[in-house]
């Protein structure tokens, strides 16, 4: 039988471009700016644009060990 395994992104909530900059302690400047230069991943709902904290987490995460 086939293992299940649980990807905790399913339970993890959408912020908007207002929650993440005060997660990170930045602007919604900031945050805008990332997106458009494509540093930070979102997804768009319909018209709303939405951010997962562990996706850009992992993202910074990963440019930092790239500059070693």
């Amino acid at each position: 039988m086939g293992e299940v395994i649980f990807d905790n992104r399913i339970s993890e909530k959408f912020l908007t471009a207002g929650e993440l900059a005060e997660a990170l302690s930045v602007s919604v400047h900031t945050i805008r700016k990332w997106r458009m230069q494509g540093k930070i991943p979102y997804h768009k709902l319909g018209r709303s644009l939405r951010f997962r904290i562990s996706e850009v987490l992992m993202k910074f995460k990963g440019e930092r060990s790239n500059e070693k």
